[in-house]
């Protein structure tokens, strides 16, 4: 048999290849300038922390000398991916530092241990599933930790007790602020999310009030707090209520698309259709009007008067 000639395999050539334990990072410059400022070299650390809201781990980004402490997001979409050099990497997540109060971090700790008697801090911030927790000693922001707490003994001691009125105070003023920001960048506040007013169409809407912003505001502080606490500082800003859910369903089931309004009018066609073949025993029986004549007819009726039948003139033989 003639050897059959096998076709040659495709070699596709390529140098580019996947990077090991690479990200995506957006760091602001800030952050690395203030690095510099306390140390002089070195790079931030990423680390795991337990989240104030949650409870769970989370990824925070601590500058070489622990002064600063930012917290890492995560933005993560399907079939995308980043060209790094001449290589590409599969993983398209980017990930971006954002600079975070360090109180909101020590604020769990500090509601949880300390309510009842002060402790130091150094002994607070042990925490065996996050030992990483105390580097947030070193934090500069700690510093203001007494507008949350009451210090107890000197300096040295560095002990605090957990303060509640001081803390929704703290909050109220963190709340206030971010309103304030929401309304110098002249975003839109509604009950499906915030929209900024380059992305609004109708320029007749008329603007959020006070209590809209900082409705809106307080939903953004309540992602680093405890759900008991954010129920409290809500209670504490007096923002008066939304509208209950009945009313909006209400309102919702009142307007009604050009589809539904001509489904619901087929629907009505239908009901009506089928209850005219129903008899309804409860109202007297309409005997149904014989259709009257026409002059015309009425014509043939008389000329058709006397005259006989074709079938009369044909008899059995």
């Amino acid at each position: 048999m003639p050897r059959v000639k096998a076709s040659p395999k495709k070699c596709i050539k390529s140098n580019l290849q996947q990077p090991a334990n690479s990200w995506v990072f957006m760091l602001k410059g800030e952050a690395l300038e203030l690095s510099e400022q306390y140390t002089g070299t070195g790079t931030p650390d990423i680390v795991t922390l337990r989240h104030p809201n949650t409870g769970e781990s989370a990824i925070f980004l601590f500058s070489p000398a622990n002064n600063s402490v930012q917290e890492v997001l995560t933005l993560s979409e399907s079939k995308r991916s980043w060209f790094i050099d001449e290589s590409v990497k599969s993983d398209g997540k980017m990930h971006l530092s954002t600079p975070i109060d360090p109180i909101f971090l020590v604020l769990p700790y500090l509601k949880k241990f300390c309510s009842t008697q002060a402790q130091p801090l150094d002994q607070l911030l042990r925490d065996t599933d996050f030992p990483e927790t105390e580097r947030l000693l070193k934090s500069s922001g700690l510093s203001y930790l007494t507008m949350i707490a009451d210090r107890k003994g000197d300096e040295e001691l560095n002990a605090f007790k957990y303060n509640e009125e001081k803390t929704l105070n703290w909050l109220k003023k963190k709340t206030e602020r971010v309103a304030d920001i929401l309304k110098q960048k002249n975003i839109h506040v509604s009950g499906s999310g915030a929209i900024s007013s380059n992305f609004v169409k109708s320029t007749k809407a008329e603007p959020a009030d006070n209590d809209a912003y900082l409705r809106y505001a307080h939903g953004i502080v309540s992602e680093y707090l405890m759900d008991d606490l954010s129920v409290k500082l809500l209670k504490f800003l007096n923002i008066p209520e939304e509208a209950p859910v009945q009313s909006l369903k209400r309102k919702s089931l009142a307007i009604t698309t050009p589809v539904q309004e001509s489904k619901k009018l087929k629907v009505e066609d239908e009901n009506k259709s089928s209850s005219s073949n129903v008899l309804d025993l409860s109202k007297p029986e309409v005997k149904p009007k014989t259709p009257s004549m026409s002059a015309k007819d009425k014509a043939r009726a008389k000329a058709a008067s006397g005259s006989k039948s074709i079938s009369s003139f044909f008899k059995k033989c």
